[in-house]
């Protein structure tokens, strides 16, 4: 093998393994946290008889499915992590909505915003226009199928988690939030002051009101409910299987983010 050669495959192998970690710490991230709707997890109080409709290949593979319940998806995603076979989605609930929702200029902005330390301004806001639901999205995990968001779905005030893109999708058909996506955000201050202000204050607060608030600078991680004793038995299960997860077992989102 030429040296370019062996160097382009090394490259690949490294980019590859990086791609594999960073995978793993996201699937760790994910599946130690629930969407949380009120007081409840999503999956315990979707309307009765409700699906989300997908269609993804899987490796090529194409797949039509009808979800009654977000664990499902999860178990999907793990399996493919575990085989390394790759998910591309292409509907998600009704026809054209996932890429309303998603379009591929916003997975590019999300996944710049990856990088590691970094603190940059949110990149989108949905809400819900017959409720006070907000969500801000900052960047993207595990391949794009999952992403960071403050938003304030739960009782007890902001959360900021990674939530599978799948269970935001799923708020529509399963409970009948009809989340929106702000064609007219645009975000100059960076997310930890958001998230600074989001625990002073108990409440998600927006520009132009955050720019006139005195914040310190220091950011207190907001508290988030764990799993579902379901979810965390997919997770230890996963674990003794593949030790490598089980490292990231502790870590925590904010990891990710130059402030913490």
């Amino acid at each position: 093998m030429q040296d370019g050669q062996r160097q382009n495959s090394d490259h690949s192998s490294d980019h590859n393994s990086k791609r594999i970690e960073q995978a793993r710490i996201d699937l760790a991230l994910l599946f130690r946290t629930d969407l949380h709707v009120g007081a409840k997890r999503l999956y315990e109080i979707k309307r009765k008889g409700t699906t989300l409709n997908l269609q993804f290949d899987v490796d090529g593979d194409m797949r039509w499915r009808s979800y009654n319940s977000a664990l499902s998806w999860r178990i999907t995603m793990l399996l493919a992590l575990t085989e390394n076979r790759a998910v591309t989605i292409h509907e998600m609930d009704q026809l054209g909505r996932y890429r309303q929702m998603f379009p591929n200029t916003l997975f590019r902005r999300l996944q710049w915003h990856t990088r590691p330390k970094a603190d940059f301004p949110p990149v989108a806001r949905f809400y819900d226009p017959h409720g006070d639901a907000v969500l801000l999205v900052t960047r993207s995990r595990f391949c794009g199928h999952a992403v960071d968001v403050l938003h304030n779905l739960t009782d007890g005030g902001p959360i900021f988690q990674p939530l599978w893109i799948s269970d935001i999708m799923a708020l529509r058909p399963m409970l009948g939030v009809g989340l929106v996506r702000d064609d007219t955000f645009s975000a100059s201050l960076p997310i930890s002051t958001y998230l600074e202000a989001a625990g002073t204050h108990g409440r998600i607060v927006e520009e132009p009101e955050l720019s006139n608030m005195s914040l310190t600078g220091k950011v207190t991680p907001l508290a988030v409910s764990p799993p579902s004793s379901a979810v965390a038995d997919i997770f230890e299960q996963e674990c003794r299987r593949n030790p490598a997860l089980a490292a990231y077992r502790s870590r925590s989102v904010y990891a990710d983010y130059a402030f913490f």
